[in-house]
């Protein structure tokens, strides 16, 4: 069952961290410039803002098998369209099909895990979801390099796996699980702590969008004015992000040690903080050879700041709701990875690459003095 779990967590990063290889093969097929290719992005991830609610609504009232196994066929179809599209628009239409496949997913494998796990065993197993995720990230770009060599195509296709995946979720996943949940903190019946979930929900899009915004989209910036003459630019700009995910996969691989010793409000709370000083420290540093240290500080913040989230709110919800509440908070990650590039983008052209990063610490440091106000 957890294999199955994490399975749907592969899934999720097939949709998005097979891209940039498989886009970088669309504009040299297609001829098209880069702006227009980033629409497969798009729509790959709007339906998701939508739908992963509504996803999670219905898996509370269905059942999560008959979501979930729905959602990975769907995106299992629309992977086998892309063996025949043709042109830009008919990828564009199998993008789109995929993402509202998809929409569910990210959600819907961290609710199983709350269903069936409570307190330390969850947390645990959230920090090893979270690692999968990033192992994930590292690997299935790689394998999407290979592939699209022999055909733009093939990247595209690989959502065809889900229906491997539902195979598994049939075999394992009970058909109704959500009436097995183990119970939360939050009595049958009762409302949800509204303020609580408000606080968290606010934290993932904050995060999310640092992650986004000042890491994703400007680290390579600070690198390139490091050592603007220096070597083999592109390698350097990939080795960081890859050493970032290093470390959030060794990280999150602790969080349930963690979680024995500390409160969870506590660690959440080091990680918005740990969040800002890498922030400040990606523009103190002076040399290249430095940017590990608020790389590693930035994965280890990663490491905590999801898998401790994920089950904070699920303790605030009610089994019988936990789907629903759980899928908001995917959909506030969603938001912050829509939001971040545009909001620092506009940081960005009014104050420059430094206040970028200042920006996103002092975000992600109020995140951590609201957290402290939570707690007392």
């Amino acid at each position: 069952m957890v294999a199955t779990i994490f399975s749907l967590t592969v899934m999720v990063g097939v949709g998005t961290s097979t891209m940039p290889p498989a886009l970088a093969a669309v504009q040299r097929t297609f001829g098209v410039s880069p702006d227009v290719a980033g629409m497969l992005l798009a729509v790959f991830t709007l339906p998701g803002l939508v739908l992963t609610p509504l996803g999670g609504y219905l898996a509370d009232r269905v059942g999560r098998r008959g979501v979930l196994v729905g959602s990975l066929l769907l995106f299992a179809g629309a992977g086998a369209a892309a063996l025949v599209a043709e042109r830009f628009e008919h990828l564009v239409v199998v993008r789109l099909v995929q993402g509202i496949g998809a929409a569910s997913l990210g959600a819907l494998n961290v609710t199983l895990i709350s269903d069936f796990f409570d307190g330390h065993a969850r947390v645990r197993l959230l920090g090893f979801n979270h690692s999968v995720l990033s192992i994930g990230t590292a690997v299935l770009p790689v394998i999407s390099g290979w592939i699209a060599a022999a055909s733009w195509r093939l990247p595209f296709a690989l959502p065809i796996l889900g229906v491997v995946v539902a195979a598994g979720v049939l075999m394992f996943i009970p058909p109704h699980s959500h009436h097995q949940a183990v119970s939360s903190d939050a009595p049958a019946g009762a409302q949800t702590n509204r303020g609580g979930l408000a606080v968290l929900l606010s934290i993932s899009a904050a995060t999310y969008a640092v992650l986004f915004g000042p890491f994703l989209n400007y680290l390579q910036e600070r690198i390139r004015l490091l050592e603007p003459e220096g070597p083999a630019l592109y390698e350097r700009i990939g080795l960081m992000v890859g050493l970032m995910s290093v470390a959030t996969t060794l990280g999150a691989l602790g969080v349930g040690r963690l979680s024995k010793r500390f409160p969870l409000h506590l660690l959440l709370t080091v990680a918005c903080v740990l969040y800002s000083a890498a922030l400040v420290l990606f523009v103190a540093v002076p040399s290249y050879a430095l940017l590990v240290i608020p790389t590693v500080l930035f994965g280890l913040a990663q490491a905590l700041n999801q898998p401790v989230v994920q089950s904070l709110v699920a303790r605030l919800a009610s089994a019988e709701r936990r789907g629903t509440v759980l899928s908001l908070n995917r959909t506030a990650a969603l938001v912050g990875q829509t939001v971040g590039p545009l909001l620092f983008g506009a940081v960005y052209r009014s104050g420059g690459l430094e206040v970028v990063f200042i920006a996103g610490a002092a975000l992600t440091l109020a995140c951590a003095g609201v957290l402290w106000r939570w707690q007392h």
